[in-house]
């Protein structure tokens, strides 16, 4: 199967969400510059996420991202600078198969951001619909050390298809429920409630 599979409708969802910020930041609506990040594009075995406008460098410090492929799974990566002190590229989460990453980025980096930048309207967090009901079905956790060498923690992976998993430093059940969604059901989700955004066309994807 291509690696990279599930790249192009993560770069539509990328393009999809950009437009809502646009939308957002013409009518008023959103806390900063737009769009948060720019086309992303691949550099040999990573995907870059350049920074936009509304991610650009500022007195606190800024965060790149990329995702990588190591062969046995996809790692979320970012460095950058907090508060004067640079750090260096780390990850704090890895994924079987490069879709899960992307959906994974796009919930947390794209969507919440955008959704916690909206002025005057406090969106739900689309996960905490979640937390409480425990491991989406047809999933399994196993404790176990993640790449990064840290002991305590867990591996969630398809009970179906074990090629699809999923390590997060901290503990993390609602990520599955997210994975399951198709492309169009993810965004719709991330995407509700957001005010003056109807007129934006949701992009086709694969998974359609």
């Amino acid at each position: 199967m291509d690696r990279w599979h599930g790249l192009t409708d993560f770069l539509s969802s990328m393009q999809y969400w950009s437009e809502v910020q646009n939308a957002l930041a013409e009518g008023g609506k959103f806390r900063s510059a737009a769009p948060l990040y720019e086309p992303p594009y691949l550099d040999g075995n990573r995907l870059v996420v350049p920074r936009g406008p509304g991610n650009a460098e500022d007195s606190e410090g800024y965060t790149d991202y990329s995702i990588l492929d190591q062969n046995d799974y996809f790692s979320i990566r970012s460095s950058g600078r907090s508060r004067g002190n640079l750090y260096s590229e780390s990850s704090e989460s890895w994924f079987g198969i490069f879709s899960d990453a992307g959906k994974h980025f796009l919930a947390s980096e794209v969507a919440l951001t955008t959704r916690l930048r909206i002025p005057g309207k406090r969106l739900e967090i689309v996960t905490r619909r979640w937390k409480n009901l425990g491991l989406a079905p047809s999933w399994t956790e196993v404790a176990q050390p993640n790449p990064g060498g840290f002991v305590d923690s867990k591996t969630y992976y398809r009970s179906d298809n074990p090629t699809r998993f999923y390590i997060t430093v901290n503990p993390d059940t609602t990520t599955a429920f997210l994975l399951d969604l198709n492309w169009r059901d993810l965004n719709s989700a991330l995407s509700e409630g957001i005010p003056g955004i109807e007129h934006v066309p949701m992009p086709k994807f694969s998974d359609d």
